[in-house]
């Protein structure tokens, strides 16, 4: 982080909640009521007389050291390997809970702290710099792989080839994709939560994710992080835009631009109510493994990973997400390890209404269905007012959204500063407007013309008498229930300057497209777009689900336009914007480790930047 000053080792463990580093693998511990850090996995049994652990540091490829743990079950070998490692800012005891449920099954277990993280804290954590899922991780993880066929208690499928497959959620889940694009010895993973595109997926259309960049740079105290890491994140906070370097470099880290991931069976599963990585980004890594050749099953589930603005309740995930997430994960693994069949579909997604799964046999597992509205007078969106603009339709029969929605429409960038459209998919029902799965998605608008924008990915379900809206404001305040802690700037994107806004023009059309179960109705004849006067807005999202990231053009996929890049429950959900934070961390932290005047001088450059371009 720049300047002086470092957070608490507590407020590090706080902040890392929401980075999928604890929140991702954790596990309910033994005091009352519900444990912040709890994993998909909690509902499933340990032994913990049915294997010991042993920490070891292992040298990787360079002699680098890494801090592991090393699970052996007590039942007679050889046993199949779980190589697992850990979130953002994480490291291996984040692990202990999930490691513990596969060692209990009967599977060898290496546990380990990424390069460079957990340095400074309890232990010596792992030697060298942190490089964000680069080629150094993924050769960490091939020499692990190596070390593992070297153990007598590993089954092995040849010489340096042990039967070994991967867990892991967010920065885990992205280094077990480096790595099967390159190491064929990998027979399974499992990549919860993670990304694509990283460009994408911290720039959505070229509009900043500053809450999570914030995030992102404070867990990052937790770690040795390398230098060009460092500067590009800070760089990009500084800016408040991705530069085209800037976008190459996440880039480099992500699926998008790796080799193909050939017969290495993969259940990926992305969270329908995350706010970092939203399903765009696991359909898209579902998508190029099936394209690649690989056997790939699509887990939609609903766990609360990646939550950052939320209400009072954490983690706003489903337990029953959480028992079925993670069944599943052990029935792949004990499948593809111990020569089974998983018994899966090709689709798997959370219905929240209904609390349970359902299975489909492709994604989405409905047609794309289309209504248009004839827009008949210019409609004008401040980015001062942050008032909003709607277009609704009245649903006659019972209606299952579920897949990634777009809209095409008209719109002028206005005023002086950057003009940011941020567009929302609600469910009004009793005159109450709630965002589904509270997902808004952004675009920078920087000329007039027609935009197609796909939309972050939701799941709901409609009853007759509801009305699908689509809503769109110059700024996100009005779309999105909770508010985002003033420690990650308060807010998830960065808004549309005060003295700049967005035009919708008339004599238009504005276009929806949305895979559902039935027909939409046709647009009322009256039903053109409604404008409010920004003084109020929506009651707030749907629940505290979370929006999944938008899938754009790759030409637009981090980097501002100027530098060249589901449907919500039947129940109520969370309505007020006046709902505190509820964040767990404490109010004290805010001075913490002079975190407060850090982020206030973070921000007023923010501020500047964007006034001089």
């Amino acid at each position: 982080m720049r300047g002086n000053g470092e957070l608490p080792a507590e407020t590090r463990r706080n902040v890392l909640k929401y980075l999928g580093a604890v929140a991702g693998l954790g596990v309910a511990g033994g005091r009352a009521g519900v444990d912040p850090f709890a994993h998909p996995v909690a509902a499933l049994q340990a032994d913990e007389d049915a294997f010991e652990s042993e920490q070891r540091r292992i040298e990787s490829f360079d002699g680098t050291e890494l801090d592991t743990t090393f699970y052996e079950p007590a039942a007679d070998g050889p046993h199949p390997a779980i190589l697992m490692t850990h979130g953002w800012g994480g490291n291996k005891t984040d692990l202990q809970p999930l490691a513990s449920v596969y060692a209990s099954n009967d599977f060898v277990v290496l546990a380990y702290t990424s390069r460079g993280f957990g340095q400074g804290e309890s232990t010596d954590g792992s030697g060298g710099e942190v490089n964000s899922t680069s080629e150094l991780e993924r050769q960490d993880a091939s020499a692990l792989i190596e070390y593992l066929a070297q153990q007598d208690a590993v089954l092995t499928d040849g010489e340096d080839n042990p039967r070994v497959g991967m867990d892991g959620t967010s920065y885990g889940g992205g280094i077990q994709m480096r790595t099967a694009s390159v190491d064929d010895r990998l027979d399974s993973i499992v990549p919860r939560a993670t990304w694509n595109n990283l460009a994408q997926a911290l720039a959505p259309n070229g509009v900043i994710k500053r809450g999570w960049i914030e995030a992102l740079e404070l867990g990052g105290q937790s770690g040795n992080i390398a230098a060009e890491n460092a500067e590009t994140t800070s760089g990009v906070l500084d800016r408040g835009r991705m530069t085209e370097a800037d976008r190459e470099y996440y880039r480099q880290r992500s699926p998008v631009t790796y080799d193909e991931i050939e017969d290495t069976p993969a259940l990926v599963i992305p969270e329908l109510t995350d706010q970092l990585f939203p399903i765009n980004q696991g359909v898209r890594n579902f998508r190029k493994l099936q394209s690649d050749g690989s056997r790939a099953t699509l887990l939609l589930g609903q766990d609360g990973t990646h939550i950052l603005g939320q209400s009072d309740s954490y983690p706003p995930g489903s337990e029953t997400s959480r028992q079925f997430v993670g069944r599943i994960a052990l029935q792949w693994h004990e499948a593809h390890l111990k020569d089974g069949d998983p018994g899966v579909s090709t689709l798997h997604y959370y219905d929240e209404s209904a609390d349970e799964f359902m299975a489909a046999e492709e994604f989405p597992p409905h047609p794309e269905r289309s209504a248009t509205w004839s827009v008949s007078e210019t409609a004008e969106l401040s980015g001062a007012d942050g008032n909003v603009a709607s277009a609704d339709i009245e649903i006659e029969e019972s209606t299952e959204i579920l897949g990634l929605p777009s809209v095409q429409l008209d719109v002028t960038p206005t005023g002086d500063g950057r003009s940011h459209l941020f567009v929302a998919l609600q469910r009004v029902r009793d005159g109450e407007a709630t965002t589904i799965k509270d997902q808004v998605t952004p675009l920078a608008v920087t000329e007039a013309g027609e935009i197609e924008l796909d939309l972050f990915g939701v799941h709901t379900n409609l009853a007759a008498g509801d009305t699908l809206r689509v809503a769109m404001s110059a700024r996100e305040d009005d779309l999105i229930t909770a508010a985002v802690s003033s420690l990650f700037g308060g807010s998830l994107y960065r808004p549309s300057d005060d003295d700049a806004g967005i035009e919708i023009g008339g004599d238009t059309e504005l276009q929806l497209s949305v895979p559902a179960s039935r027909e939409l109705p046709a647009a009322g004849t009256d039903s053109g777009i409604q404008v409010d006067s920004g003084d109020d807005g929506t009651d707030g999202a749907e629940e505290t689900e979370s929006p999944e990231g938008m899938e754009s053009p790759e030409e637009t996929d981090g980097t501002e336009q100027t530098d060249t890049d589901d449907g919500g429950t039947d129940t109520g959900g969370t309505t007020t914007s006046e709902s505190g934070p509820g964040f767990g961390i404490p109010a004290a932290v805010g001075g913490a480790g002079g975190l407060g005047y850090l982020l206030s001088r973070r921000f007023r450059r923010d501020e500047s930047a964007g006034a001089d371009e």
